[in-house]
């Protein structure tokens, strides 16, 4: 498996990057509700659906903006092999087709969980463990998060995120978040995968809602002025 090596010359490039690339390519980001308090005092391990090639990129913006841990995310070692930069922002991998390759990496998941730093470190995994279209239900949520749970023994945050791209009145799409409740548990009093699959559900179902009734939250990322913008602007001064 390939683990996380980070560097800080490699943040110092990713992050001004990664914002024009959001900026470029999104009309706004926007964060709907509040991200709940999580204990600096335990691990963080956030839980998003994965339905867009761009989640990466929201969760590192997302701890850079929110949460300021130091970060890891699991990742597939198809892709972490071909772009292996990312290990140096805290990516490891993990190839489901290798029960070995899953013991390491769920091995390497927990020590993660227990070092000893503070605040302690954001683990970032897709508990979907692949990228699935957005509708499809029931989420099919694997063993992984709870499997690395009962081998840390310890507290942590559970953190359920819900994603979502739209194209609504701009020609450049815009991406929403939505946390859930942070769930503090340990081995004993884990919900189970089953219960976190029908919280992230529910909280998709929610965040659905809120776009169609035309939230916008608070804007976590202003990106680039669409054609119609431009062209709205442009007939606005003519018309002067």
């Amino acid at each position: 498996m390939i683990k996380a090596q980070h560097a800080a010359w490699a943040d110092g490039i990713f992050h001004p990057y990664v914002r024009w690339l959001c900026k470029r390519h999104f009309h706004a980001i926007h964060l709907l509700g509040q991200a709940p308090e999580t204990n600096p005092d335990l691990p963080l391990l956030l839980l998003p659906n994965h339905s867009t090639w761009w989640d990466g990129f929201f969760v590192y913006l997302l701890n850079k903006k929110l949460f300021r841990r130091k970060a890891y995310l699991m990742m597939l070692d198809e892709q972490l092999s071909r772009y292996r930069f990312f290990a140096r922002l805290g990516a490891y991998s993990i190839n489901p087709q290798s029960s070995g390759s899953i013991k390491e990496s769920i091995k390497y998941s927990i020590e993660i969980l227990k070092q000893r730093i503070m605040p302690k470190p954001l683990l970032c995994i897709f508990p979907q463990g692949e990228l699935l279209p957005w509708e499809k239900r029931p989420l099919g949520y694997k063993s992984g998060v709870e499997t690395i749970i009962s081998g840390y023994g310890g507290k942590a945050n559970f953190l359920p995120l819900a994603i979502k791209t739209e194209f609504l009145h701009e020609q450049l799409p815009e991406a929403f978040f939505c946390f859930g409740e942070n769930l503090v548990a340990n081995s004993n009093t884990f919900a189970g995968m089953q219960r976190l699959q029908e919280i992230e559900e529910s909280l998709l179902d929610e965040l659905s809602r809120r776009i169609a009734k035309g939230e916008k939250g608070t804007i976590l990322l202003s990106g680039h002025q669409s054609v119609n913008a431009r062209f709205d602007m442009i007939k606005s001064k003519a018309h002067r």
